[in-house]
């Protein structure tokens, strides 16, 4: 899996939630990965595991409000 893959199937994830938390949570993960560059790319793809976590992560904090 690479970037592109793994942001438009945590935006399919995130489809239940309201288009502005989506929006934020998009441009979040966007930048984090455009932050740690194209060489880091397979280690933030290792940090956050796959999608599915981190849509459930996100459900969490967002239940936890």
């Amino acid at each position: 899996m690479n970037r592109e893959e793994f942001l438009r199937q945590l935006e399919q994830l995130l489809s239940g939630i309201s288009e502005e938390e989506r929006a934020d949570a998009m441009a979040f993960y966007r930048s984090y990965f455009e932050d740690a560059g194209a060489e880091n790319e397979p280690l933030i793809l290792e940090e956050l595991e796959s999608p599915q976590k981190v849509a459930e992560r996100s459900e969490e904090r967002r239940v936890g409000k």
